[in-house]
C-alpha cells in the first residue's frame, strides 16, 4: 500500500508556522511497511483540497489530510473531502456533548462555531481527540482509505499513534516497503560512505544519507513481505553495527539526548551543566525527556566572566590567562559545576558561537566541551559550522556524544 500526504492550511504556505507533520507522519508510515508517494501543501481553499484529493484518489490507495478540522470559516476540509465523496454531513450529538463538556470544564461557554466540528461525514469512524476539539476520521470508499487528522501536531501524533496506524496496519497487506534508520554520530557523511563501501560487494539493501547538524541519519529501505523486508533489513543492520561500532548511537525515533537520558536513568546517575556559547540550550535538550528529574539536577548559564568565576568557582586569574574559550576553563566549568551540584557527571561548553566585537572571524564555531566524572575528566576541542545557531545546536549534540562515550566505558 501506498499513500499520500495532502497538509492544509495558508499558515504552512507562508512559512508562519512549519510542516512538521508531513516528517513525523512520513516516517510512521515508512517504519511500517507504507510508502509515501507524494507530500503537499495546499491552501485553506475547498477547490485546491478537492483538486489534491482526486489526484491523490487517482494513484494512491491512502489519502491523510491533515489540518482544515477547525471551528472557523477558513477550515474546509470536511466540506472538501463531502464534495469529492459525494456524503452528507451529519452532527454527531456525541461528539457535541464532549466538546460542551471540554469547555465547561474551563469555565468557558462553548463558541457557536465549535458547532462545525460535530459535523461528520455520514458513514465515517469518528477518531476521538484526546487533546482538542476537532475529531478526525476514517473513510473507506469504493477501495481507498481517506483519513482526518487534525492539524496541530500534539493532537495529530497522539490519534494517529493510538488510533490510525494500528488500523492501518491491520489492513496492510501484501508487498510492503520499509525503512530502518540507523542514527550516526561522529563521522562525518562522506567519511562514513567511505568506510561502509570498504566493506567490499553489498549484498542488502540500499541506504541514504541524510546529515543533520553533527549527526548523520543511516536509511535502510527494504521492499517485499513483511516478513522478507524484516529479515533484509535486519541483516543490513546486523553489518552495519559491526562495522561502525560506537559510532552508531540509536535508531529510528531516538535522539542523542534520549538514549544519553536513558543510560542516566538505568544507571541512576546524576548531571549538571555549565554553559556559555549554547546559551542554555544543553538544559532545554535535557528537559525536553520525560523523566529528566530523575537525574538532571540543574544548569549555569555562566555567559560573563563574573559568572564564570562567581557561580562556578573558576579562578579569575585562570580566565584571564588562558582565555573564556579555552580548554582549561572548559574543564573548570564541568569541574565547577559538578562540585556545585554534587552530582555524578558535570559538562561544560565554551567557545564562540559567531562573529562577535574583538573576535576575529576564524575564531567562530571553536568550541571546547569537558565532561567530568569521578573517574575521568575528558576536554575536546571542535571548529563547528552552521551558523550561530547552527554552532550551538551541533555543540550540545557533541556534548552529549562525549557524555554517551563516557558512559559507556562505566
Amino acid at each position: 500500500m501506498q499513500a499520500d500526504l495532502i497538509c492544509i492550511g495558508n499558515e504552512l504556505l507562508t512559512g508562519l508556522i512549519e510542516n512538521t507533520n508531513a516528517g513525523f507522519l512520513s516516517r510512521r508510515l515508512w517504519a511500517s511497511g507504507i510508502s509515501v508517494r507524494e507530500s503537499v501543501v495546499v491552501a485553506d481553499d475547498e477547490n485546491a483540497i478537492k483538486d489534491a484529493l482526486e489526484r491523490s484518489l487517482g494513484n494512491s490507495e491512502i489519502a491523510i489530510l491533515t489540518g482544515g478540522l477547525g471551528p472557523t470559516d477558513d477550515d474546509l476540509t470536511r466540506e472538501a473531502v463531502a464534495g469529492i465523496l459525494g456524503l452528507p454531513m451529519v452532527l454527531n450529538e456525541d461528539w457535541l456533548i464532549k466538546m460542551e463538556s471540554f469547555f465547561t470544564k474551563r469555565g468557558i461557554k462553548m463558541p457557536e462555531g465549535n458547532k462545525k466540528q460535530a459535523m461528520i461525514l455520514s458513514g465515517s469512524k469518528v477518531l476521538p481527540n484526546k487533546r482538542g476539539t476537532a475529531p478526525g476520521a476514517i473513510i473507506e470508499l469504493r477501495g481507498k482509505i481517506i483519513i482526518l487528522l487534525p492539524g496541530p501536531p500534539a493532537e495529530l501524533k497522539e490519534m494517529f499513534d493510538h488510533q490510525v496506524l494500528p488500523y492501518l496496519v491491520l489492513n496492510n497487506h501484501g508487498v510492503q516497503k520499509k525503512v530502518k534508520t540507523l542514527k550516526c554520530i561522529g563521522l562525518g557523511e562522506s567519511m562514513l560512505e567511505e568506510t561502509i563501501k570498504n566493506i567490499g560487494k553489498w549484498n542488502y539493501p540500499p541506504l541514504s544519507y541524510v546529515a543533520k547538524g553533527y549527526e548523520v541519519n543511516l536509511q535502510i529501505k527494504a521492499s517485499g513481505d513483511s516478513e522478507e523486508a524484516n529479515a533484509a533489513i535486519q541483516g543490513a543492520e546486523t553489518i552495519l553495527r559491526e562495522t561502525l561500532g560506537d559510532y552508531i548511537f540509536g535508531s529510528d525515533e531516538d535522539t542523542i539526548t534520549s538514549v544519553v537520558a536513558s543510560m542516566l536513568l538505568s544507571g541512576k546517575l546524576t548531571l549538571s551543566v555549565a554553559e556559555s556559547c549554547s546559551g542554555g540550550l544543553l538544559s532545554d535538550m535535557i528537559t525536553d525527556i520525560p523523566g529528566s528529574s530523575g537525574y538532571y539536577l540543574g544548569g549555569i548559564i555562566a555567559y560573563s566572566k563574573r559568572a564564570k568565576s562567581e557561580l562556578l568557582k573558576i579562578d579569575p586569574g585562570l580566565i584571564e590567562e588562558e582565555g573564556e574559550v579555552s580548554k582549561p576553563v572548559a574543564t573548570a566549568m564541568a569541574e565547577g559545576v559538578r562540585t556545585l551540584f554534587q552530582s555524578d557527571y558535570g559538562v561544560g561548553i565554551t567557545g564562540y558561537a559567531g562573529p562577535e566585537s574583538g573576535k576575529l572571524k576564524e575564531d567562530t564555531g571553536l568550541v571546547y566541551i569537558a565532561v567530568s566524572s569521578p573517574k575521568e575528566l575528558v576536554c575536546n576541542e571542535f571548529y563547528l559550522g552552521g551558523g550561530r545557531r547552527g554552532v550551538k545546536e551541533r555543540a550540545a549534540q557533541v556534548a552529549f556524544d562525549m557524555l554517551r562515550k563516557v558512559l559507556i566505558k562505566c
